[in-house]
């Protein structure tokens, strides 16, 4: 009876034993899924990787992702989600990252597999066969789509009744532009349901840009356009003007919106979901909404015809010129207007190069900016100011004033000129009046005044003695300790305000601290630790403002830094540089990794200076 016993709790254990295996031997399964296989273009899917297995939370890093550039755009992702269960004693994770694209290329592609590793060993998914079909059509794909979801049945009724009446269009000016030829892209959504409320999740990325955005209303104002045959309510939510910087193909990212949508539930799976919903109202769902890519041509500017004098104005322009006074006297003040008009990037205009008569002083212009943001175009001007004093006697010519620039109308280079400016200049009442002689105002004023010298040479002195008091060494070391006790009191008091105003100290210490942090990030400066690199470089610039500031750089939000800096008064160029840096920094961190090591260079000095600027002006 007892060996019976004990033979049948060996049968027992092994039993346990080999049913236990499988979950022993389950380390890391990955698996992928798409949310459709057929797409239209310009519209978005969902590329969805799984992790499971015991020993999923023990895995360096993310999944290696598959390359789709060749007919997809990387839009973003969402967070992670992650599923626990205990069976028997033994622990099993389940990890989903989704990734959302924007198909651009009609044609029959694959997703090839998602990798990672664990322990030497390489894991991978099944490839994804996936068809991108044209605009016209999305109601098919649409269906075929829906039949493939595997979200509950009535969200996925009520996210392909968005998905047919809401959707983002941009509309563009032109294709092909020259170098720093503005061209206007307008955002537009289009819907036949209920938004309650919506705001930009991502701007699109314009670096290799300059961008001057057009005032917006905060309600849209709202039309009906015919569609593929059917009625929208149309909105413009973002315009922009674009300027490119340099020549070649250029592709403008989509622009994320989220949008709170009134829906009705047609079908419900409880008598409670029916009962709590608003009978006249339904409920709200956020959707997200992609505007599709845009592609220039941007030309460089032809050489041949190019002046010299060209300083990149691209547009149509005048020149004009004015002075206050044609007559003045001598040593009376009179100013001269020179304004460039015109439709362009305003800018960019350079100060013009004036030939002023000799004998007159000038000041540096006070430059005054007028830009026009209405309409379909950027147009307006820009004023330099100078104030003259002339000197000398005479009748005074200021040559003719040119500005050239290149018009993409006719592909030309142009130039537009004033006529001359004559200025008599007469004496002045009780003041010397001379012509040619190069003596200043108070040069003049001494003339017939001179000293008359008593004696014409000097006597000769005769050293008396030689005193140690009356070297030149004895007066250095009786200054010197008056200037080191000078030196050791400024610098107790440099201490003491460092020690009691902590702004004040943050703030002398501010640039040292950002250098130090530009040295780490020099550290990470390889295509292997792209995102490292961006990372502390958007540290060194977000403590800097913050150290300036005095605030905790852990509450500072790249959408606040802009306010922050404008309520110091910093110059525009300024801000806009500095800003530019930040969103690199997000872009490439959140983005997959793309940047080459001459590009990492390159804005690694784009962001050291755009700290120097901003610490001559803060």
């Amino acid at each position: 009876m007892k060996q019976m016993v004990i033979n049948g709790f060996y049968i027992v254990f092994f039993i346990m034993v080999a049913a236990y295996r499988p979950l022993m031997a389950a380390d890391i399964t990955i698996t992928a899924k798409v949310d459709r296989t057929v797409v239209a273009e310009n519209q978005t899917f969902t590329y969805t990787i799984e992790l499971s297995g015991d020993k999923v939370n023990s895995l360096n890093g993310d999944p290696e992702l598959p390359d789709v550039s060749g007919f997809a755009t990387f839009l973003g992702s969402s967070g992670t989600s992650q599923n626990v269960q205990i069976t028997m004693g033994k622990m099993s994770v389940t990890k989903s990252q989704s990734y959302t694209y924007m198909a651009n290329k009609v044609g029959t592609f694959e997703i090839g597999p998602a990798t990672v590793e664990y322990r030497g060993k390489q894991y991978k998914t099944d490839p994804i066969p996936i068809e991108v079909v044209k605009q016209n059509s999305t109601s098919q794909s649409r269906q075929s789509n829906r039949r493939g979801r595997t979200q509950s049945q009535s969200q996925s009724q009520n996210n392909a009744s968005i998905e047919d009446n809401l959707f983002l269009k941009t509309a563009i000016s032109k294709r092909t532009v020259y170098v720093n030829e503005p061209v206007i892209l307008t955002y537009k959504i289009y819907t036949n349901v209920t938004v309650t409320s919506y705001g930009v999740a991502k701007e699109p990325n314009t670096i290799g840009f300059w961008v001057e955005d057009f005032p917006m209303r905060q309600q849209p104002q709202t039309k009906r356009e015919m569609y593929e045959g059917r009625e929208f309510v149309v909105a413009d939510i973002k315009k922009m003007a674009l300027f490119p910087t340099e020549a070649g193909e250029k592709e403008i990212s989509p622009m994320q919106i989220e949008c709170d949508v009134r829906v009705q539930n047609r079908s419900s799976r409880s008598m409670f979901d029916s009962f709590f919903d608003d009978p006249f109202f339904g409920r709200s769902v956020r959707y997200s909404v992609f505007s599709p890519p845009v592609k220039l041509n941007v030309l460089p500017l032809p050489a041949e015809g190019k002046p010299r004098d060209f300083s990149g104005a691209v547009g149509s322009f005048n020149v004009t010129a004015t002075i206050d006074k044609n007559e003045v006297h001598t040593n009376e003040a009179l100013a001269l207007k020179v304004t460039i008009a015109g439709t362009g990037n305003i800018k960019i205009i350079p100060e013009p190069v004036i030939q002023f008569p000799e004998g007159f002083e000038r000041y540096d212009p006070k430059v005054t900016e007028n830009i026009d943001r209405n309409g379909n175009r950027i147009s307006g001007s820009k004023t330099y100011e100078y104030v003259l004093i002339p000197r000398y006697t005479g009748k005074k010519n200021i040559p003719s004033i040119e500005f050239s620039y290149f018009n993409p109308a006719n592909g030309s280079y142009q130039r537009a000129r004033t006529g001359p400016i004559v200025i008599d200049v007469t004496k002045g009442k009780d003041e010397f009046a001379v012509s040619g002689t190069g003596l200043s105002k108070e040069e003049v004023q001494l003339i017939g005044k001179d000293i008359r010298y008593i004696q014409t040479h000097a006597p000769a002195f005769r050293k008396i003695g030689n005193y140690f008091y009356n070297s030149f060494l004895f007066a250095v070391l009786a200054i010197v300790p008056i200037l080191g006790v000078g030196v050791a009191v400024g610098q107790r008091h440099h201490l003491d305000k460092l020690n009691g105003n902590v702004a004040y100290a943050r703030s002398r210490r501010a640039n040292q601290m950002a250098m130090n942090r530009l040295k780490k990030a020099k550290k990470a400066l390889s295509e292997s630790t792209q995102k490292e690199f961006y990372a502390e470089v958007a540290n060194a610039l977000m403590g800097f403002l913050a150290d300036k500031l005095n605030i905790e750089a852990a509450g500072i939000i790249t959408d606040e830094v802009e306010g922050m800096m404008t309520s110091k008064k910093i110059e525009v160029n300024v801000i806009e540089q500095y800003m530019n840096c930040l969103k690199t920094c997000d872009f490439q961190r959140f983005a997959p990794a793309n940047s080459g090591l001459d590009e990492m260079k390159s804005f690694y000095e784009q962001a050291k200076d755009a700290i120097i600027a901003l610490e001559k002006v803060i």
